[in-house]
């Protein structure tokens, strides 16, 4: 009897301290920008549907139990890379994730509830987005101090391999690689290495060499 009640109660905790997430759309824009647009500039589009993915929300909302997504689902990856306390800091989020952008078009904007801790009394709000980012096309154009052209250098270590997977690269641990920024994202920096393989890499594990 005791064993059984002793279950129960590991079972009533645990289900009490549940850890999910529920996605609301809240509406769409046309356009929308946190600053001033400059008429002299020509502006031109840099990326479609940047920021959350709205495919990757359909999907873990068309999975959700009664409409929670739970903390494993990938998408929280992405609710934690874009989200912010309001819809202006939001925009900005997604704006900066591409290099030269000013302003979006075509947007999707949603609102997270995240709800933790025992019975579920830790309630956060937060908001996600999705647009077409425009801005100017120029080789100034940077991410975290990184432009396309630099050359780059990082140690393949053991935190790097458990953060990028082993899906794109195999690379020797501890063993140091070069490389050309040909690409550049909201959180990673897509390398030419010398050996002509192309990898993702977090620009905080990159040392920019310059051009």
């Amino acid at each position: 009897m005791k064993n059984l009640l002793g279950l129960g109660l590991v079972l009533f905790v645990c289900g009490s301290c549940a850890h999910y997430y529920t996605f609301k759309p809240v509406g769409d824009l046309s356009m929308a920008a946190t600053r001033n647009i400059d008429n002299s500039k020509e502006y031109v589009a840099l990326k479609n549907y940047a920021g959350i993915s709205r495919d990757d929300v359909a999907a873990a909302m068309a999975t959700a139990k009664k409409g929670k997504i739970k903390k494993k689902n990938p998408i929280i990856k992405e609710i934690n890379a874009f989200k912010a306390s309001d819809i202006k800091d939001a925009i900005d989020k997604v704006v900066k994730s591409v290099a030269g952008g000013d302003y979006l078009y075509n947007l999707k904007i949603y609102h997270i509830t995240e709800v933790s801790g025992f019975m579920g009394k830790k309630v956060d709000y937060s908001f996600v987005l999705s647009g077409d980012v425009w801005g100017v096309n120029s080789a100034d154009n940077n991410i975290k101090g990184f432009h396309k052209g630099d050359k780059v250098v990082f140690v393949y270590s053991r935190d790097l391999k458990k953060e990028i997977g082993t899906k794109n690269f195999t690379g020797e641990v501890g063993k140091q690689y070069k490389g050309t920024v040909i690409g550049l994202k909201s959180g990673l920096a897509t390398v030419l290495l010398d050996n002509e393989s192309v990898v993702d890499i977090p620009y905080s594990y990159l040392t920019n060499l310059g051009q």
